[in-house]
């Protein structure tokens, strides 16, 4: 009768609580890993010499992520690649695109590592700069002007995460590229990782 429902939904009751204190146990501790995925749009600013007098402007760049974490410190891998948004002609009217790839390490302190984390950390690695230039030379027949310089790639960041459920993590991050070859500019990227977060 009721008396019996009423003991089966306080048994559950029971049963859901213990699972949450034993939920905070496994995962509310000190170590961890989750992999994902890393989206970042690029004010790009390098000089219009280094890709044949056409300002390369932004760029979206898509890539991957991952980390171990033990404590506040996360120690990780990450790489992306994109290419230029606004395409477009330079002076002498040729076409000219661009892109950006790169691989490194990634490291992260937890400044606050609630469910509603902030994050200061950064990027290191090498990476690939390319603009290309399309000659036409009569008809159909293109001649192509290409420059692919290897860079080094630094980006210091800002990032704040949320923990949108047991297993996954979304954050925003504002950071600054820096590179060799006179590549710099302000980045805005977006994040979601999903494994065993602290």
């Amino acid at each position: 009768g009721l008396m019996r429902r009423l003991a089966v939904a306080f048994g559950l009751f029971l049963l859901l609580s213990q699972g949450e204190v034993a939920y905070a146990q496994r995962f509310g501790g000190q170590f961890g890993a989750a992999a994902g995925f890393w989206f970042q749009y690029l004010v790009v600013d390098i000089k219009t010499e280094d890709s044949f007098g056409r300002d390369l402007g932004n760029m979206v760049l898509v890539g991957g992520r991952g980390f171990v974490q033990s404590g506040r410190v996360r120690l990780g891998f990450g790489a992306f690649g994109g290419s230029h948004v606004d395409e477009g002609v330079n002076a002498a009217g040729n076409e000219v695109t661009s892109g950006l790839s790169g691989a490194g390490f990634t490291a992260e302190y937890l400044v606050v590592q609630k469910n509603l984390e902030l994050v200061i950390g950064g990027f290191a690695g090498g990476g690939t700069l390319l603009a290309e230039e399309r000659l036409g030379v009569s008809g159909d027949v293109e001649m192509l002007n290409r420059r692919e310089d290897t860079i080094f790639i630094g980006i210091p960041w800002v990032r704040l995460g949320y923990n949108i459920a047991p297993f996954v993590n979304t954050g925003i991050q504002l950071g600054y590229l820096v590179g060799s070859q006179g590549l710099d500019g302000l980045t805005l990227s977006i994040d979601v990782f999903a494994g065993l977060i602290p």
